[in-house]
């Protein structure tokens, strides 16, 4: 495993992270594409690897009954989702200085939410809302 490199926009909120995988999961929720204006591309990561630099503009917002949102409270930028104990995290992929190349699509999550006027191309798995929604909070 190779220590990534990531940073928000304005460079105030920095992280180094451990990927243990290269797959991309694409989430459609209103949430994420609320909170990113598109849809967000993670990177499930361990939470113990994530491990901040610089986190005086960090801010985290309780987002669900059972997540929260990690962002820059200076320039907004997205930086992270995890379980409100930590248990689960992933990073947005466009955090990281440099984009490895073995990344995949891999996942796409509440596609029954996906509006109408995009698609992706490549072939992924898929899960509905109701299947992530089992997944994080049975």
């Amino acid at each position: 495993m190779k220590k990534r490199h990531a940073q928000c926009l304005c460079g105030t909120t920095q992280f180094e992270v451990n990927l243990a995988n290269y797959q991309v999961h694409v989430c459609h929720c209103s949430l994420c594409r609320r909170q990113s204006s598109g849809l967000l591309m993670t990177i499930d990561v361990k939470p113990e690897s994530l491990v901040f630099l610089k986190q005086d503009q960090l801010g985290v917002f309780k987002s669900s009954e059972w997540g929260e949102r990690g962002f820059c409270k200076q320039c907004g930028t997205t930086l992270f989702w995890r379980m409100h104990d930590h248990s689960y995290c992933n990073i947005n992929v466009f955090a990281l200085d440099e984009l490895p190349k073995e990344l995949s699509l891999d996942m796409e999550i509440y596609i029954d939410n996906k509006p109408d006027f995009y698609s992706l191309n490549q072939p992924t798995k898929k899960l509905t809302e109701a299947e992530v929604v089992a997944m994080f909070n049975p």
